[in-house]
């Protein structure tokens, strides 16, 4: 990966990089503060997208239930501590989905929202709403199902995140940022044109996004430094060559403010990845569309590896506290884990009997849960030693599912794993091996 491109974008916010670091004084939010509800809360589990649950995965599962929910499901599921699940679909009526955590029942679900709301995980906070957009508007509901507020939008954000202070953030995927209060969906700061004057057709869908391509300057969802108070987002700058992201600090004190930082813009062929956070926050992982993974320098932009993973990337990379790095699965990629080590990544093992059709979860213990091509249209569901690449456990998923779009692990061990083709499946620990 060459060396970005620093244009005038990441100039003009030196001063509001230095007034930031003032405002914020290097700390974030108390212990205990964060608005994200307990549980796998957004789309790629935390502020961070970090796809990894600090719970003890079992190594043993069992198929527990599947729904037909219908139509198309785009991406992961979401789960809060209370046993509920939540997922959106674009089949005909509802197309928010709460359910029974041990049992698949429905809880209930809404059909306020259009079948763009598919685009989307549904996002929880600390006092049990749920925030997700559709084609024209961003919603919040109760826990259990009341409508509380929607505030019209252009584009569809791919999942909404949490400020440091507790706002709701997200980016459209034409290119508009926006900050509203979660308690009434008012706007906190006025809505960020990334691209002036951008209009959506919601009747056009949004099938560049699956790919992060130019028609979807902003295909991904944001990462969150909560500490820091800074947010990243991929981003296709109108006629540029190629993809990149760029790096905003969010300020809280008195007016609520967007200063950037930096710009990269080296991703070629565009990125389907959101950017994924380090627990540490000083780098930041996702891939480009012609076959690498890439560690950046959260604090500048600059890159620090690449590592030729052989494939398109078809979601967002998973990384674990000890620095193991799983890219998601697209086209023919195959399994494997990437060890970040410094200045260098070292491949930890690549499988190449197992193709990848997913986006692995890691779990505390050294687990991975990853979903490979069985043949003939079937997927099967593995547990793997995300060290040894050793599989532990595989267990078929019903019907023929071609791929799946993340895989969510609940605060109770069990694991979910929804396919593009509207079915969710829900894998419990095995009688006797629970975690």
């Amino acid at each position: 990966m060459a060396d970005g491109r620093w244009s005038s974008w990441a100039e003009r916010g030196a001063a509001g990089l230095l007034a930031a670091v003032a405002l914020f004084g290097g700390a974030g939010p108390a212990a205990g503060a964060s608005p994200y509800g307990a549980g796998w809360a957004a789309a790629h589990a935390d502020a961070a997208n970090s796809d990894y649950a600090p719970v003890e995965g079992a190594r043993d599962l069992t198929l527990a239930w599947s729904r037909k929910l219908g139509g198309m499901i785009n991406l992961g599921a979401t789960t809060d501590a209370a046993g509920r699940v939540y997922v959106t679909n674009s089949g005909e009526g509802c197309h928010l989905h709460v359910l029974a955590a041990r049992t698949g029942e429905t809880l209930w679900c809404s059909d306020k929202l259009d079948r763009l709301a598919v685009s989307s995980s549904p996002l929880l906070d600390d006092q049990g709403r749920v925030f997700i957009a559709d084609g024209r508007a961003m919603h919040a509901f109760s826990a259990d199902g009341v409508h509380l507020w929607e505030t019209p939008i252009q584009g569809i954000p791919l999942s909404a995140q949490f400020t440091p202070g507790g706002r709701l953030i997200f980016i459209t995927h034409v290119g508009y940022v926006h900050v509203l209060d979660r308690g009434t969906g008012k706007a906190a700061m006025p809505t960020l044109a990334l691209i002036p004057g951008a209009t959506f057709d919601p009747s056009q869908g949004a099938r560049a996004c699956m790919r992060g391509l130019p028609e979807c300057p902003s295909a991904n969802t944001p990462a969150i430094d909560l500490r820091r108070g800074r947010i990243y987002l991929t981003f296709w700058a109108p006629g540029a060559p190629v993809s990149g992201i760029r790096a905003m600090q969010i300020v809280e004190e008195g007016d609520v403010d967007l200063r950037p930082l930096w710009t990269n813009d080296t991703l070629p062929g565009g990125s389907a990845s959101s950017p994924d956070l380090s627990p540490d926050g000083d780098r930041l992982y996702l891939t480009d569309n012609e076959g690498s993974l890439h560690a950046l320098d959260a604090a500048t932009g600059k890159p620090i590896w690449s590592y030729p993973i052989g494939h398109e990337s078809g979601g967002s990379p998973s990384s674990s506290p000890d620095g193991v790095v799983m890219p998601s699965g697209g086209g023919r990629g195959v399994l494997m884990a990437i060890k970040d080590e410094g200045a260098k990544a070292r491949l930890l093992w690549r499988n190449e009997a197992q193709v990848n059709r997913g986006v692995p979860t890691q779990a505390k213990g050294g687990l991975a849960y990853a979903v490979i091509d069985a043949g003939e249209r079937a997927n099967d569901l593995l547990v793997v030693d995300t060290l040894t690449g050793r599989e532990l456990d595989r267990e078929r998923l019903p019907g023929q599912p071609l791929f799946t779009v993340g895989t969510t692990l609940g605060p109770d061990g069990m694991v979910y794993v929804p396919t593009i083709r509207g079915d969710l499946h829900a894998y419990r620990p095995a009688a006797g091996r629970a975690p």
